[in-house]
Order: structure tokens, then sequence, then C-alpha cells
């Protein structure tokens, strides 16, 4: 299976009059090129680590136009330069990292220094995160101190698409204990604080990885939906596995026969080639001509109607000579075509 961007080389037609338009347009072109990515960010030894997917910054590698455009709407940072340079645009991309979730009511996290004070003043206009949901039955409370980001306007509760069924009711929880931190924690040491809109956010494969059994070690995976309540979860889980089970069907079912045998009746075969052995051997069995050497009983001997079946008398007993009736011979000079099935249609 061949990758996207080999699909849209092929596929894609090029449009040469595209240096021609006017540079407004082709910065307006540019700038709804940038789609968002997610972004893993985690905390370990006292460094930021972040995980950005590869080859999903096209706009950097066009031409110099392009990449001037994408630095310039999407304000990219560079974030690591080791194993490869990365970029991570706090107005576009998602941060997707793990809040740590603790238990409302004696929690022994209150002096555990807030992770996401080190990514200040760096961070400090990024718009959109995501988090990693709880998936326990308590209520809890994050760690991480949502509201040092004021700039967000934004938070999602990460969903794998193939388990937003299984697992709504936790995304659903998650979204009530973030919203419970800001009209409570988060408003007590910042009154003016507005709150963020908080959703559930699903995260799905596309293009060609989207069927795929297996995926690569990285993790491609982009946001494909955004649900409010639980119903759209449950909506969008029906319509998921609809659209599965149409590609499995598509994909596996046994495909139509070019040619189809068809096969004549016993019946129709005799009666269209009777004059032939073939048929003459369907309508009526050969039979066996006797040879004019057998001797028959005369008039005055006894026929015994009980057959001697012993071993020495079948060894004693005339064997029959003949041949089938109907049976020609072929000729090696002539070349003879056998009868056969009907014509494939």
């Amino acid at each position: 299976m061949e990758s996207t961007s080999n699909w849209q080389r092929q596929d894609l037609p090029a449009f040469q009059l595209f240096s021609q338009l006017p540079i407004e347009i082709r910065n307006q072109i540019w700038k709804t090129s940038l789609a968002p990515r997610i972004v893993k960010w985690k905390r370990a030894d006292d460094e930021n680590i972040f995980e950005v997917p590869s080859k999903t910054l096209p706009l950097l590698s066009v031409n110099r136009e392009s990449r001037e455009a994408a630095f310039f709407y999407g304000e990219y940072q560079k974030v690591s330069a080791d194993p490869r340079t990365m970029y991570f645009s706090p107005i576009i991309d998602y941060l997707l990292f793990d809040p740590g979730w603790v238990q409302l009511v004696g929690h022994t996290n209150v002096n555990k220094p807030d992770p996401i004070s080190t990514l200040l003043p760096d961070f400090s206009k990024i718009r959109n995160i995501m988090v990693h949901p709880n998936y326990t039955e308590e209520r809890k409370t994050p760690t991480a101190l949502f509201e040092n980001l004021r700039s967000v306007r934004r938070i999602l509760v990460a969903a794998d698409e193939k388990m937003i069924g299984a697992q709504r009711k936790h995304m659903v929880a998650t979204v009530y204990d973030i919203d419970k931190y800001y009209m409570a924690t988060a408003k007590r040491r910042i009154p003016d604080i507005k709150r963020p809109y908080i959703a559930v956010g699903c995260l799905g494969w596309v293009g060609s990885e989207r069927h795929r059994w297996h995926h690569p070690s990285e993790d491609h995976r982009q946001l494909v939906a955004v649900f409010d309540h639980e119903d759209q979860m449950s909506e969008h889980a029906v319509t998921l596995r609809e659209e599965e089970w149409k590609y499995v069907q598509n994909r596996f079912k046994p495909g139509r026969p070019k040619s189809i045998l068809k096969f004549r009746q016993p019946g129709e075969l005799g009666r269209q080639s009777s004059n032939s052995c073939l048929g003459a051997s369907i309508l009526q069995p050969p039979s066996y001509s006797e040879p004019s050497t057998m001797r028959t009983a005369g008039p005055s001997e006894a026929v015994d109607p009980v057959e001697d079946d012993s071993l020495e008398a079948r060894n004693k007993r005339q064997r029959v000579g003949g041949e089938f009736q109907c049976l020609q011979t072929a000729d090696p000079e002539i070349e003879e075509e056998l009868p056969g099935y009907d014509q494939v249609v």
C-alpha cells in the first residue's frame, strides 16, 4: 500500500499557475495548509522531552515562501534538535501530556512543583492542550496547574478512536474533573480566570493508514472529532463499526468469477452426439460379444442352476474374451476433436 505522499504525487495534478497568483492569495493558501498536530510532552530527569510526528510540516520544505509563511502564521518554535529538529506551534498544535491525576482529599503531592512552569515563558502563548484521561472511578484533580497557561482556549481529553465506545464514561468523567478544577481550585487562586472550552478529543488514523492492522512505532494519529457529551461518542462508535464492516466486506468478499463452466445434462449430450462413441456409451452401456468357441449345453444335458464358486472351480472356468462395442482405435495420423464442454460464457 502506497503512502499518502506517493498517492498525492501520482493522482493530483500540478497547478502550474500558483506562482502567478497574488501574494495575498498565496499566503492564505499557505495558512490554510497548516494542520494541527499532536505533540507529546513529558518531564523526565528534569528535562522536557517532546515527541513530534515526522513529515507533518511539508511547508517547511516546499520553498522559501512557504517556510516563511509557516513560521509567520504558525509561530513555530524549536523544541528539540536531537535526534532531529522538532518544531511546535503554540497557536495551532496540541500539547499532549499526563496532568498527574491525584486524589481530591489526602493526596501527598501538594508541594510537588508544577511541571507546566518549566514550559514558561516560551509557551506562554499556548492555546490548545490535550491530557490523558482519569481511568478510575474516583474523582481526581490534576497536579499540573492549568491556570498557569493563561492563553489556553481549549482543553481536550485524549481518546483513541478504536476505544471511544468502551471508554466514553471515563472521558466524560475526566471532563467533569477538569471543569470542577477550574470552577473551584483555579478560580480560588485566580478569581478572574476564564474557563476554557473542555471536551473530548478523538484521535485516529487517517489516509492510507486508517485501515491498517499494524502501524509503525511513531504515532501519526490526528484529531478526527471533538465530542461534548456521551451520546455523540456513542453515535461515532456506531458509525466507526459500520465503516469497518463495509471495509471488511469490500476487502475480503470473494470476487465474481470471470468465467463460468456450464455442463450439459447427460440426456442433452446423448441427443446431440448420439452417433459418437461417447454418446453411445452414455445412452447404452457397452456389451461383451461371446466368442464362437464357447461350449454350449446340449438338449440332453442338465444344467445345474447352482454354480460351484470354489477356488479350484474358478481357476478351471473358461474366461470370456471380447471387446467393447463402438470402441475405435485412435489413428495417430488423424487428429480427432474430442467431445468437450460448451463454450465458456
